[in-house]
C-alpha cells in the first residue's frame, strides 16, 4: 500500500489517507468503483463484508455498524425528508479514527462518490476541513432544516461546550467530502463525536451529523478550514440522494 502522496511540484513523503464506509450491498458495490477512480493512494474501508473487497489494494476492516445504516431506513424506520430517508452517518468516526492510526491527515469520501480524477492535495493544516456545500453556522442550519432538532442540539451544545450560544459559532460540516489532520487534538474531536452521536441517538435523531461534527470540532479548538478541499471537491461527483437499493450487473 502506498503510505505517500505528491504534493506540488516535488515530491515529499507526506502522511495523507482516504477513507470511506461501505455498509450493505450498494454502498459495497459504489466503493468498489470510487476505488478504482483513484487506485494510486492508500485507502481504508469500513465494511460489514471484507471479502467484497479481496484482491484490491485496500486495507479493509470489518465493520459492524453501532445505529442505523441506509437499507435500515428503506425497511424499518420511518423515512425523513425527501421521502427515502436520511440515515445517519456517525460510523465515518471510526474510518477517520482508523486512517488516523497510519496517517497525519484522514481524508474521507462518500462512498457513493465518484473521481473524475485525483488533484495534487494541499498542506492540510491541523484541524478539519470541509467543503464549502453548507456555509453556516449550526443554529442558521437548524432554522432552515429541521428546526424540531434545535432543542436537542441546544442540550448537546451545553453538553460539549457548557453553553447553547456555541450552535451561532460553531459551523455545520458537510461530511460527505472532509478531512481531519492531527494535531493532538484529534482525540477530543473524536470523542466529541462520540459523545454527540449517541446523545442525539439516545433521543431518537438519526440526522445532523454535520451538527455534530461542527460541535465536536469547537470542542477540539479547531476553525473549520473551507479551502483546502477545493480542488478535491470540483473531482468529486456525489451521488446522494438517500439510502440506495442493490442494483445488479
Amino acid at each position: 500500500m502506498l503510505k505517500f502522496l505528491k504534493y506540488g511540484a516535488q515530491a515529499k513523503q507526506v502522511t495523507a489517507g482516504f477513507c470511506t464506509l461501505a455498509v450493505h450491498p450498494p454502498y459495497r458495490q459504489r466503493a468498489k468503483l470510487l476505488l478504482s477512480d483513484a487506485p494510486g493512494v492508500p485507502w481504508i474501508v469500513l465494511t460489514d463484508e471484507p471479502d467484497d473487497f479481496l484482491g484490491l489494494p485496500v486495507r479493509v476492516i470489518r465493520h459492524v455498524p453501532t445505529g442505523p445504516m441506509a437499507t435500515d431506513f428503506l425497511k424499518t424506520i420511518s423515512t425523513t425528508g425527501n421521502g427515502r430517508g436520511a440515515p445517519a452517518y456517525h460510523d465515518k468516526r471510526f474510518a477517520i479514527q482508523a486512517a488516523l492510526r497510519e496517517f497525519d491527515t484522514a481524508i474521507f469520501i462518500d462512498a457513493d462518490s465518484r473521481l473524475t480524477a485525483l488533484p495534487t492535495l494541499p498542506n492540510f493544516r491541523a484541524g478539519i476541513a470541509v467543503v464549502k456545500e453548507v456555509d453556516s453556522n449550526i443554529a442558521e442550519h437548524l432554522s432552515r432544516w429541521g428546526q424540531h432538532r434545535t432543542s436537542a442540539f441546544e442540550q448537546l451544545a451545553i453538553e460539549l461546550t457548557g453553553d447553547a450560544e456555541n450552535l451561532k459559532s460553531a459551523r455545520w460540516c458537510s461530511e460527505a467530502l472532509f478531512a481531519v489532520t492531527k494535531d493532538g487534538n484529534e482525540n477530543k474531536f473524536l470523542d466529541a463525536w462520540a459523545r454527540g452521536a449517541e446523545f442525539l441517538q439516545r433521543k431518537g435523531l438519526f440526522t445532523g451529523e454535520g451538527g455534530v461534527i461542527g460541535l465536536a470540532a469547537l470542542y477540539a479548538g479547531w476553525t473549520v478550514d473551507y479551502k483546502a478541499l477545493k480542488k478535491l471537491d470540483a473531482a468529486r461527483r456525489h451521488e446522494g440522494g438517500g439510502p440506495k437499493i442493490k442494483e445488479e450487473g
